[in-house]
This record gives structure tokens, C-alpha cells and sequence, in this order.
């Protein structure tokens, strides 16, 4: 049985349509980068002393934190596709999954709190939930760091503040994100002055699962580019500040799209919608792609059919890992498509009175 089991069949803490802003944001995120001290940064540790720390980390995370229903993992005792249902629910990084140095993680019950052991930094404290609430996401992330200095001296300078394997993290060691869901900003070709817009206020644009993730399905994470010279809640009101604005934007481009291409737009979620409800073989990014669509179209009433809930569910249970962990008949790429295929049309066209 597989050890992150309790996980795979159940909902996901960020994922929780239509979250706020009618289905605009999707989660907010707020990532903590410490380093201990009397280690060097993890490059320079050896194999050996790599271990010590994550044991000692791991050990004195789960006396101090005693979050309920948590659960301590090392990653060497997890497959590769247990490692990336981790990152299908946002829970760990993808550089952390595809390493091969001594790591570990430590995961709350309601899977809220994520803390990653001997990632780029030794440790990185995550809180995610849906919607738009990065403020309430730093003052958890706060809480427990506290919790944790008090039993882990971190690495820290009078001057620069809390010192980070990247320069960028250097100061507050914050990384705050909002996950958005923007298609008419995409589809109205508004989205690249919003980019260009974005540099300029120190924020950054990455895909689905962060760095080095590409765009899909039109979700995109704008997050912080800098930490040092400002507080953390100085970081946090800017991105709030700025994520206002693009939700503003991404509103307008949507009355746009209802009011002067509607046909385009109805076009677009019925096509969506008649793959998904009869495709036989659909790969992931298909899926994503088209269920952004179908997002829309719920958002703006363009179909009928309303079940946020079910939404998820298939955006979810649906990536790759999540098929393959619960399903032993989808080894391989042709067989996980046709599942995939058959698991969307059996779930969308799930009579409303017989959905749970």
C-alpha cells in the first residue's frame, strides 16, 4: 500500500472552486526559506551530513509542530510516482521530488502545512489554501516559525536578515504566490502587457506547480521577486495590490468576451465540453487545457451544467500520478489516457441529484 494513500482519494486544501472573485483566484501560497546554522548551505554538505540534517530537522519538526494527522515521509522511501502525486497537490517542489540527495517532508493532516527538508534551502515551510487569503497563509507560516526557531537557531545577519541558497530569498527568506485562472486575459491577447507590467513591479509568472513549470490550462502563480529590503507584510500587500489589479483585468476582459464575442466564447466551452463528455483518450494537458473551458463556462454561466466540486475532482484525480497510484490497470501512457477519457465522461455526466 502506498505510504501517501490517506492523500490520494480525498480533496486537496488549495483546491476549492470556486474559491473567490468568481472563480478568478484559485489558492495563495506563502513559502518560508530558513537554513540552520552550524550546516553549510545543502550544495556544500556532503552525502553524509545531508542525512544528519534532515534527521535532525525531521525529528524536531515532529516535536515541535504536532500538527494533527500529520505525516513525516523520507523521500528515499518514496517511489517516483508517489513523489509526483506530492507535486500534483502542490505539496512539495519539483526539484525536491526529482532529487537524489537525502531529503524528507512533513505534511499536516488538512494539508495546509507542507515543510520540505533539504530542498535548495534546509528547510522550507509552506502553508497553501484556496482562495485569496495570503494574509491568513503568512500569519500560519509565522506562527509556526516562531515555534521552530525557538529549537532551531536559523542562519541569520544582522544586516541582510535570514540567509538563503539564492540570493533573491536573502532577507525575509519569503516567497508569497497566488494561483489565478485568467483565460480571457489569454484569449483577448491582454495577458503579455500584463507580463511586461509585472517585471516592473518586482513579480514573476510561473506555470501550474512553479519554478520551471510551464503554463497550462491558463493557471498562472504570481508571486514575489525580492525579499530583501521589506517586511513580510510589506511583500504580502504588494502582491495583494498587484493580484487586484490583474483579477480586475481578467473581470473586464471576461465582460468583454460575454459582450462583444459571446459566439466565439459559447463556441469555445460547448467544443470543450463535447471532447471531454466523448473523447475515449485524453492525455493531461488536454484535460487541462480543455477543463479550463469548462471553468470558464461554469464561471459565466455559459453552460447549464454547475458542479464547481466535480471540476476539481477531475482536475485532481486525474493528473497522472493520482491515476496510476489508484489504478493498477494504467502502467502505461495509452491505457492511463483511455482511463482518463473514461473517468472524465463517467464523472461529468454523473446525473445532479446522484452527485456526491
Amino acid at each position: 500500500m502506498s505510504q501517501i494513500a490517506p492523500l490520494l482519494s480525498r480533496p486537496s486544501a488549495w483546491l476549492n472552486s470556486p474559491g473567490t472573485h468568481g472563480g478568478v483566484v484559485i489558492s495563495s501560497r506563502v513559502r518560508l526559506a530558513r537554513n540552520l546554522d552550524g550546516f553549510a548551505f545543502q550544495r556544500k554538505l556532503s552525502k553524509v551530513r545531508q542525512q544528519e540534517l534532515v534527521d535532525h530537522l525531521r525529528a524536531t519538526v515532529d516535536s515541535v509542530a504536532r500538527l494533527p494527522g500529520a505525516l513525516s515521509l523520507r523521500l528515499d522511501t518514496l517511489s517516483d510516482l508517489e513523489r509526483q502525486a506530492l507535486v500534483e497537490r502542490q505539496l512539495i517542489s519539483r526539484d525536491l521530488a526529482g532529487g537524489k540527495k537525502p531529503a524528507g517532508v512533513y505534511i499536516s493532516g488538512d494539508e495546509i502545512h507542507s515543510l520540505m527538508f533539504n530542498e535548495e534551502d534546509h528547510l522550507r515551510l509552506q502553508v497553501i489554501s484556496a482562495g485569496m487569503c495570503v494574509n491568513a497563509n503568512l500569519e500560519l507560516a509565522v506562527q509556526l516559525d516562531r515555534a521552530l526557531e525557538k529549537a532551531l537557531p536559523w542562519s541569520n545577519h544582522p544586516d541582510y536578515g535570514y540567509l538563503t541558497a539564492c540570493p533573491t530569498n536573502v532577507g525575509t527568506g519569503l516567497r508569497a504566490s497566488v494561483m489565478l485562472h485568467l483565460p480571457a486575459l489569454v484569449e483577448t491577447g491582454e495577458f503579455k502587457q500584463v507580463m511586461r507590467s509585472l517585471g516592473k513591479l518586482h513579480m514573476t509568472v510561473r506555470g501550474l506547480h512553479g519554478e520551471g513549470s510551464e503554463p497550462s490550462g491558463h493557471f498562472y502563480q504570481v508571486s514575489n521577486q525580492r525579499a530583501l529590503g521589506h517586511s513580510e507584510q510589506q511583500i504580502v500587500d504588494h502582491l495583494n495590490e498587484t493580484v487586484e489589479r490583474i483579477i480586475a483585468y481578467e473581470q473586464l476582459a471576461r465582460e468583454a468576451l460575454v459582450s462583444k464575442g459571446r459566439l466565439k466564447l459559447e463556441d469555445k466551452v460547448h467544443r470543450a465540453w463535447g471532447l471531454l463528455t466523448h473523447a475515449r483518450s485524453l492525455t493531461s494537458d488536454e484535460l487541462t487545457d480543455q477543463l479550463s473551458w469548462v471553468r470558464l463556462g461554469v464561471s459565466l454561466r455559459v453552460i447549464a451544467w454547475q458542479n464547481w466540486k466535480m471540476l476539481d475532482r477531475i482536475f485532481l484525480q486525474c493528473q497522472p500520478a493520482h491515476i496510476q497510484l489508484q489504478n493498477a490497470d494504467a502502467g502505461d501512457v495509452e491505457a492511463r489516457d483511455r482511463l482518463r477519457a473514461e473517468l472524465v465522461r463517467k464523472w461529468l455526466l454523473i446525473p445532479p441529484g446522484e452527485q456526491n
